[in-house]
């Protein structure tokens, strides 16, 4: 066992529990006037260009030429490097061709200064609505926040805003000083103390952000991460479970000097602000690391991007994170450092050429990075390279090494979007900045449970099951630090809020996943259950969590379709309106064809098509999306009032605009008429980019009166050059949710008394059909348990 050293004992005093969780003063930190603050004027007469090394001696002549790196690793073979522009002919001379990325580079730094100016005078005009932009009322998190970048005073601020809002979840702490002392600031996120589950005994992962100063992608997402990850924890089960198995430790800025530093001087400094002298400035503080520092990929030059400093350790700011990490002794399980550009999941060994990472953790760092570089597939499209460290570049005295190496912790480093340098390379447009956290979101919550968790659990909630129907469940189970045991998934499940949970054992669909279905229950009973499963050890886990003592909960409903259309065939929609102007991406009812953006399949299970903008995949991902405004599909003449005073519209829409250069700038309106076009009202807007087929229902009493001349209509726009914006529609129904007569009404006098009761156990004992009460042929428990559930809920 590890011997934290004195700091270490300090912080793990601070971090020990929760029960003083809240947010701190914070000191003022440098903040720069925007609207007045001009951009840097540190690259006049520079450019980025993208070239090819054969050999270690050209790649040092050249290197002798450079500006800065802008790739993650040095070696030879592709770089993309900063020069001034004077010394162009001399590397060509050197006989390396090249790419111009950026042929003006203070050009480009003032447009993406004036980009991030525009946005923050539309962010403060915001601000002036509310009393404190960083007071978000009650909700920690506002995807809002993540249309800019900001500066560190700011971002700071919004972690701290998180622990005044959440201090039963979260708590900020400052946990050491930079070079030039400003301050490092920690927010630790757990679940409160449960019984036999207290906060300070679990296991914690760190994750930080900002390591290099001009890397800005990296701090807004892990604030994102942080945000969201309080947000749901009332809402989503699976955060639910993983703040109860979990401490999550996030670091926002790790190099505060740097990072001010881009801000107020240099936009594409890299390093900490340490004066080496002679007119040197910075340690590569991601080559500081105590596991085998000094080694390949790091230099001795202090002018280097990749100074590794006079000694491991050396930078203050490497200190705080590593007594930070020791500071939890055996509590420390794992670890991601967040950097920017290339789309790359990168996982240890890095620090020479060769190194092994030995088995088993070699496979499960390879199995871990190509999931979570799956999970992001699946939900944005985007693809992130999981890959070992060293086979990009070695890069020795680096931090994921340091983790794993010294602490045997799971350490991964995360290079963000942009896929390359291109035009943006390390200061892309803001509007990727939500995007990116979004997809890395998804990754962040399946790195908990892989890392912390035996096995981790998941399955979708169901709000509402179709009353005295089976209906059919999935459990979903990934092998974490154990494997699963297949064999004893199982199902509980009880109608009602009393009484012992039925056990079901549960088909093993493979890939881990695992099939049942819940009882027949009565229309307006609630049904609890919950999801069990052990380890080959025997070990047992839960979803939720909690297992019988916070079950998941569904309430049971009649629905009764009134109007159905799959869109197999065409009854009646319109595609067109007076105001459109897309040239592409119009609407078409077919079979989708699948892009990054656009599903491959309709939604409905035995169908193929589905109203879908354009649908064809065409030569390239923005070839068939929607182009040049706004393109309009309208339903045709809907009758509500069959449905009943509980008439619900219900749908299935698909909807992406998180990719190109524009990307989360554009929306889909669906609006409703009962006036046969009318006159409309907007249903929602949509942005969300779930890459997935999402249900949506609207009560139309909610919004005005049902009539025999209801439309719905759904407009797609790509508002803003660069941005691919894709759109789907399909299974569009008008129903009733409710129930008729309480079933346990067994008189049928519309009271329910001792007289319904005496007639059920009279039905019953003579197995007549009305005590059959879950329709299952039988006559047992079950229907006994279903009616008192009736009876009891009215």
């Amino acid at each position: 066992m590890r011997t934290p050293s004195v700091l270490s004992t300090s912080l793990l005093v601070l971090f020990s529990g929760l029960a003083a969780a809240q947010p701190i003063n914070i000191p003022d930190i440098e903040r720069i006037n925007i609207s007045t603050h001009a951009a840097p004027k540190a690259y006049q007469g520079q450019m980025t260009i993208r070239v090819r090394t054969n050999s270690q001696a050209q790649l040092d002549a050249m290197l002798a030429l450079t500006e800065s790196v802008w790739s993650e690793r040095t070696g030879v073979g592709v770089l993309d490097i900063q020069i001034k522009r004077s010394n162009l002919p001399a590397i060509t001379k050197l006989g390396i061709a090249h790419e111009v990325l950026i042929a003006d580079l203070q050009a480009h730094t003032d447009a993406s200064w004036a980009q991030v100016k525009a946005q923050e005078q539309i962010d403060q005009q915001n601000a002036d609505q509310n009393a404190d932009q960083n007071q978000r009322g009650v909700s920690v998190h506002d995807d809002a926040w993540f249309a800019n970048y900001k500066q560190l005073a700011d971002i700071i601020t919004y972690y701290n805003n998180i622990a005044t809002l959440r201090p039963d979840l979260a708590s900020m702490a400052d946990v050491g000083d930079s070079i030039q002392a400003n301050d490092i600031f920690a927010l630790t996120i757990t679940a409160p103390d449960a019984p036999g589950n207290l906060a300070a005994d679990r296991p914690v992962v760190l994750w930080h952000g900002a390591t290099h100063a001009r890397e800005w992608v990296s701090p807004m997402t892990v604030a994102y991460l942080a945000s969201k990850f309080v947000d749901s924890y009332d809402t989503d089960p699976r955060v639910n479970d993983i703040l109860h198995t979990a401490r999550i430790v996030i670091v926002p800025v790790t190099n505060p000097d740097g990072y001010l530093y881009t801000w107020s001087t240099e936009r594409f400094w890299r390093k900490n602000r340490r004066n080496n002298g002679g007119g040197s400035f910075g340690v590569d503080i991601n080559r500081n690391w105590g596991y085998e520092w000094g080694g390949q990929g790091a230099s001795s030059d202090p002018f280097s991007d990749v100074y590794h400093g006079v000694s491991a350790f050396s930078e203050p700011e490497n200190q705080t994170l590593r007594d930070l990490a020791l500071s939890y002794g055996d509590d420390f399980v794992a670890h991601i450092d967040y950097h920017t550009f290339s789309q790359l999941i990168l996982w240890p060994f890095g620090y020479a050429d060769g190194a092994v990472t030995p088995e088993p953790d070699r496979t499960f760092y390879d199995n871990l990075a190509t999931d979570l570089s799956n999970e992001i597939l699946s939900f944005s499209g985007i693809f992130y390279n999981p890959i070992q460290s060293v086979d990009l570049y070695a890069a020795a005295g680096d931090s994921s090494d340091w983790f794993y190496g010294e602490l045997g912790a799971k350490s991964l480093t995360f290079e963000l979007r942009p896929s390359d340098g291109g035009f943006d390379g390390f200061d892309p447009p803001p509007s990727i900045i939500l995007p990116t956290a979004q997809e890395n979101y998804e990754a962040a919550k399946l790195f908990v449970e892989r890392t912390t968790q035996a096995i981790s659990l998941s399955a979708a909630a169901i709000d509402f099951i179709e009353a005295n129907t089976l209906t059919p469940v999935s459990l979903f189970v990934a092998d974490g630090i154990a494997s699963q045991d297949p064999a004893s998934a199982t199902l509980f499940a009880r109608i009602g809020s009393t009484g012992a949970f039925t056990p079901a054992a549960m088909t093993n669909a493979g890939s881990g996943s695992y099939t049942s279905t819940l009882p027949a229950t009565p229309c307006n009973s609630t049904i609890e259950y919950y999801f069990q499963i052990a380890t080959t050890a025997g070990d047992t886990s839960s979803f939720p969590s909690a297992g019988s003592s916070l079950p998941l909960t569904a309430l049971a409903q009649e629905f009764t379709v009134a109007f159905e259309d799959d869109m197999e065939t065409n009854t009646g929609w319109t595609v067109g309106s007076g105001t459109d102007t897309a040239t592409t991406g119009v609407w078409n009812r077919m079979n989708p064809e699948s892009t990054a953006a656009q599903p491959e399949d309709d939604h409905t299970p035995t169908g193929t098509d589905c109203w879908v903008t354009d649908g064809l995949a065409g030569t390239s991902l923005g070839n068939r999306d929607i182009d040049g405004g706004a393109t309009t599909l309208t339903s045709p003449m809907l009758d509500a009032i069959i449905a009943g005073d509980e008439a619900e519209i219900v749908y299935y829409r698909w909807y992406s605009n998180d990719q190109g250069g524009a990307a989360n700038e554009d929306s889909m309106l669906v609006e409703i008429s009962n006036d046969n076009g009318n006159s409309w009202v907007e249903l929602e807007t949509v942005t969300e980019n779930a890459n997935d087929w999402v249900e949506k229902r609207f009560r139309i009493a909610d919004i005005f009166v049902a009539t025999d001349q209801m439309r719905i209509r759904f407009i797609a726009s790509d508002l803003f050059s660069g941005s691919i914006v894709e759109a789907g529609v399909d299974d569009l129904r008008i129903e009733s949710v409710g129930c008729s007569a309480n079933p346990a009404d067994i008189n049928g006098d519309g009271v329910l008394n001792f007289f319904d009761v005496s007639a059920f156990l009279s039905a019953f004992g003579n197995l007549e059909p009305i005590a059959d009460f879950n329709n299952d042929g039988m006559w047992n428990f079950f229907d006994v348990s279903a009616f008192l559930a009736a009876f009891a809920n009215g």
